[in-house]
């Protein structure tokens, strides 16, 4: 089962990797929610100017940061400036180098990869007792449930687009499914010889 596992997992990275690829270069699935920044070229500008480190950046900030305990007042305060707006979330670069395109496909493909061999494993637990499809089945379900608890959070807390979660956990789906397909058909219980 070993062997039926590295290959299942093999297939499915290489077919996620190609459908979501697909989805996102072919479709406009990648992009869904997504709009340029107005103003760009003033606001790039007053960012270089004031922040001097790469990082994940929330605002409105709370009062000496995002670990300290807070008085009464300094949360209050806090609530009144976020209700004032706007908020968001900034996952800031200070760039100076390429896009380095080959070694983030690179990273995409071992990410799926990773994912596959995972999503192998669970369908080699059940394949002496499930169907073809039903591991078919699982493996979609599985893409679901990483979209689910990935991407809706982002929507729940960040205010990611709603657009863009459901396109994110719809291109999974589809992803896990036909890698589904290729997956359930080598993980499978043996034949008897």
């Amino acid at each position: 089962m070993a062997k039926k596992i590295f290959l299942g997992g093999l297939v499915g990275g290489i077919l996620v990797f190609l459908v979501s690829g697909f989805l996102h270069a072919a479709t406009s699935l990648g992009e869904v929610g997504i709009r340029n920044l107005p103003g760009e070229d003033t606001i790039v500008a007053a960012m270089r100017a004031s922040i001097h480190e790469s990082g994940f950046y929330f605002f409105p900030g709370l009062p000496g940061g995002m670990h300290e305990k807070q008085t009464p007042e300094q949360q209050a305060a806090y609530l009144e400036k976020y209700k004032q707006g706007p908020t968001g979330i900034l996952i800031y670069s200070l760039g100076g180098e390429g896009l380095q395109y080959g070694k983030l496909l690179v990273i995409q493909f071992l990410i799926g990869l990773i994912a596959a061999f995972i999503v192998a494993w669970v369908l080699a637990m059940t394949a002496g007792t499930t169907t073809y499809l039903t591991r078919v089945m699982m493996a979609l379900m599985l893409g679901v449930f990483a979209g689910i608890f990935v991407d809706l959070p982002y929507w729940n807390w960040y205010g990611f687009p709603t657009n863009y979660v459901i396109g994110h956990i719809l291109g999974g789906a589809l992803s896990w499914a036909i890698a589904g397909l290729g997956m359930a058909a080598i993980v499978k219980p043996s034949t008897a010889a």
